[in-house]
């Protein structure tokens, strides 16, 4: 009896795919693991891109504060070396004053109320005799078309130096 002569790939049995009870089991755990993930590496790079933009425009708040502070240092030395109360107007200083070396920054005085009447006496370490003068001034700092603006008002401590002139005893 001659035995049948089989194909070795005709032997070989076909893979039958197994489906268990529990199949999807697992994509059930899978996708809400997932789905936190995404939703926790959303919120972090929304919560580091709020950062960013926050600390630039605190950044330009700053710049404009520090205009202002210039800009009333500019108005004490003003008032050291130039004030005289008997011209009228007594102290004009033009608005929007650029800060050198400082591209997009600027000040304006906007005003100040000089004491009326004089501080009696002159100037001297051994006597008292000042008065205040209020001084407002805004700084600016532009990027692009965005004005960013900071205002500060301070109250200068000053005396009689001469007839007409003040000098600025203290920042008050």
């Amino acid at each position: 009896m001659r035995g049948i002569y089989l194909n070795p790939i005709a032997r070989r049995r076909r893979p039958q795919a197994v489906v268990s009870v529990d199949s999807g089991f697992v994509l059930i755990l899978v996708l809400p693991v997932a789905m936190l993930l995404l939703m926790t590496t959303l919120s972090l790079v929304t919560r580091s891109n709020s950062a960013a933009v926050a600390a630039a425009q605190e950044s330009r708040a700053q710049a404009a504060r520090m205009a202002a502070e210039y800009g009333l240092n500019q108005f004490m030395a003003l008032v050291n070396t130039q004030y005289n109360r008997s011209l009228n107007p007594p102290l004009v200083v033009a608005p929007n004053q650029p800060i050198a070396n400082s591209p997009g920054a600027s000040y304006t005085i906007l005003s100040f109320n000089p004491p009326n009447p004089l501080p009696a006496g002159s100037c001297s370490e051994s006597t008292d005799n000042n008065a205040d003068l209020y001084v407002t001034v805004e700084g600016k700092f532009t990027v692009g078309s965005t004005d960013y603006k900071r205002m500060i008002t301070r109250a200068l401590s000053v005396c009689a130096q001469g007839t007409n002139q003040y000098r600025v005893r203290a920042l008050r």
